[in-house]
Formats: structure tokens, C-alpha cells, sequence
């Protein structure tokens, strides 16, 4: 009986540990409401300190930008945005608003060339991030 528990334990950990790898044990990059691998990231600072962290993720598909508060803002509500664009629509979305954590938004990206920005308000609301990525132009093609 002992024997049987011991198998039946040791089965349902490697599932467990299979779903939490992903395929072919790999961990899932995928975070802060988005899914994909990372597949960029920068920091995003105001008067020298670090204010800001901002992701991108690529699913084969989708991109998905999110721009997570560091240091004094972390945990606390202020607005906090990010922005996309392709080459081939222009605009196409953003999230935008008094959040505790981050900000995320997910857009098409097959086929197409991208810009994101990320923006940040300070508790007293006025504007101390505006991070154009790239500053010019278009980066990752997919």
C-alpha cells in the first residue's frame, strides 16, 4: 500500500512539475499579463532613478507590451500607461490608467514591425516618463 502512495505521489509531481516547465521542460517566460517568450526589456528612469521596467513579449503572433513600476511606485496606485504601433496599421492600442503594478497591452504583430512607449505619471500627476522604443523608426520584425 505504502509502495502504491509512493507511485502515485511521485506521478503526480512530475505532472506537476511538467506543467509549471511547459514542453520540453523549458520555463515560460510569459508575465505580467502577457504570453510568449520575453524578448526585450529596458528600464525606464526619471531624474536618474529607476522608476519603471519595460517588457516585450512575442508569441508567433501577438505582441504584448508591459511596463512594471520599480522602487517608490511599486504597490502603490498612479497612472502608468504603455502605447503600441506597427508599420503596417500606425497606432493600434494601449493601456492607460491608476494601477498598483504595471500596465500591459497585447497586439497583432505577424508580419509587422513595432514601436511601443512607455509613459508614467508621478502621485502628484505629472507626466515624468515618456520612453519612445525604439526613438525612431521600427524594431522587432516578426
Amino acid at each position: 500500500m505504502l509502495r502504491n502512495a509512493t507511485r502515485v505521489l511521485t506521478a503526480l509531481a512530475i505532472a506537476a512539475a511538467a506543467t509549471l516547465l511547459g514542453p520540453a521542460g523549458t520555463a515560460q517566460a510569459a508575465a505580467y499579463g502577457c504570453n510568449g517568450t520575453q524578448i526585450d526589456s529596458w528600464n525606464n528612469y526619471h531624474n536618474g532613478t529607476r522608476v519603471a521596467t519595460t517588457y516585450l513579449y512575442w508569441d508567433g503572433t501577438y505582441n504584448c507590451v508591459a511596463a512594471v513600476k520599480r522602487g517608490d511606485y511599486y504597490g502603490k496606485r498612479s497612472r502608468i500607461a504603455v502605447q503600441a504601433w506597427t508599420d503596417a496599421t500606425g497606432y493600434v492600442g494601449e493601456d492607460d490608467g491608476h494601477y498598483l503594478y504595471y500596465a500591459n497591452y497585447r497586439f497583432y504583430g505577424k508580419n509587422r514591425c513595432i514601436a511601443v512607449e512607455t509613459a508614467m505619471w508621478n502621485f502628484s500627476g505629472s507626466n515624468i516618463v515618456q520612453d519612445h522604443v525604439p526613438p525612431s523608426g521600427w524594431f522587432h520584425c516578426g
